[in-house]
């Protein structure tokens, strides 16, 4: 017989509440943010927690001798939650979110820098596209919403010389 239990993290708590989020796993962190915030307003604010942290609360299921919290990094130029997984040490995300309103840029963030930098555009604007790291400089990014409740079938790879 299989069991499963749910533990509630108490000291690894999100910063604030949001939903619609991205996230990915990373160069020993956890990256969370875009989405939106408890007054359904859309979100710019981005974070990261050490990876060690949630394996150390996976191994004892107690996390309240934990001292780590969430550090927030610099806020991002748009609103947006096509968070994927960083690509030569840099954090990139696609624009697109705020209120459905469609994106095309794509920025990354720089970690030693602590700095979003625009790199360019994927071809077809929308918003919430699902995204998947393929490799270190490789992303596969399928559908998203392009407005009036409708969403795309469009398909791109994209390379990034970072």
């Amino acid at each position: 017989t299989e069991s499963k239990q749910w533990y509630s993290l108490k000291s690894l708590q999100l910063p604030e509440p949001i939903f619609s989020c991205g996230m990915t796993i990373s160069s020993g962190y956890v990256y969370i943010g875009g989405g939106g915030n408890a007054a359904k307003e859309a979100s710019k604010s981005y974070w990261r927690l050490p990876w060690s942290a949630i394996q150390q609360s996976v191994q004892s299921r107690d996390d309240t001798s934990l001292p780590v919290t969430w550090e927030k990094i610099a806020d991002s130029p748009f609103i947006g939650s096509s968070l994927f997984k960083l690509l030569n040490s840099k954090l990139p995300v696609l624009s697109g979110g705020e209120d459905d309103k469609m994106g095309s840029e794509i920025f990354v963030y720089d970690p030693t820098q602590k700095r979003w930098t625009a790199v360019g555009n994927i071809s077809t604007e929308c918003f919430r596209p699902c995204v998947v790291p393929i490799n270190s400089n490789s992303v596969f990014v399928c559908g998203g919403g392009i407005g009036n409740k409708s969403c795309t079938n469009k398909t791109e790879l994209l390379v990034m010389c970072l």
